[in-house]
């Protein structure tokens, strides 16, 4: 009997653990689609308009809560914080919606007419001058923290600004080029560039449906700093993916 009342407390205690495991990822998912409805309902009522920051804010962490809840599910922690930074933010922007527009100005009286001059010999009109050449896309680089290789919300605002270069321009190809500062082997920083390229290359496949054949990928380790790698806002400039036009 007592043998008996052991092994049933070891299966009440297992099924315990089993099922608050299992409450986790339900109120995960809950925290997500709040999240996704408060942001909907900010964007219905016009916040972008009216509380663009706290727009901004809550559309690039809702990119990364989708870009984790399609590919990186097992990230809980990391969905439960963009969840919770999409829903407040959005409701802070519905909280200055709507905005009051200001009327035009009332437009100026017309000038009172001028005596119409002789006319004039005529002339043949020069030819049209050439058009301008469109200037070169100009792409933002991205940054990344030490030994970090995810797209965190400063990151994406960047990509989401590569992404619709790129989405503009189809004819372009582009190589992305990842780099580190010089902390560590050689083998894991290179390893590491190569990731921060990979993530980019990613995360603009996903978001804007660019083709991975327009985006080359290629790390360079810490084989090419843009500042002195001496201080820390220097070694921070130097952990980067960069954008550059293939011929």
């Amino acid at each position: 009997m007592k043998m008996n009342r052991k092994w049933m407390i070891l299966l009440l205690l297992i099924l315990g653990v089993v099922m608050v495991s299992g409450c986790a990822p339900k109120e995960t998912v809950v925290s997500y689609n709040e999240a996704k409805d408060a942001f909907q309902r900010a964007t219905i009522a016009g916040a972008k308009k009216c509380a663009p920051c706290q727009y901004a804010t809550a559309e690039a962490n809702l990119a990364l809560a989708d870009h984790e809840m399609k590919y990186y599910w097992r990230e809980m922690e990391d969905l439960d914080v963009h969840a919770r930074i999409v829903k407040e933010k959005s409701l802070e922007a519905l909280k200055l919606t709507p905005c009051e527009e200001k009327p035009a100005p009332p437009p100026p009286p017309p000038p009172a007419p001028a005596p119409a001059p002789p006319p004039p010999a005529p002339a043949p009109a020069p030819p049209p001058p050439p058009p301008p050449p469109k200037p070169a896309p100009v792409f933002e680089n991205v940054y990344f923290n030490e030994n970090k290789t995810n797209i965190d919300p400063v990151a994406a605002k960047a990509l989401d600004q590569d992404g619709m270069i790129l989405k503009d321009n189809p004819n372009i190809k582009v190589e992305i080029a990842g780099h580190t500062d010089p902390v560590g082997s050689e083998i894991a920083k290179q390893k590491i560039s190569e990731k921060r390229a990979e993530s980019a290359k990613k995360y603009i496949m996903d978001k804007f449906n660019i083709s991975g054949d327009r985006m080359i990928v290629k790390g360079y380790g810490s084989q090419k700093p843009i500042a002195d790698n001496k201080s820390k806002e220097g070694r921070a400039k130097n952990r980067r993916v960069e954008f550059r036009v293939l011929p």
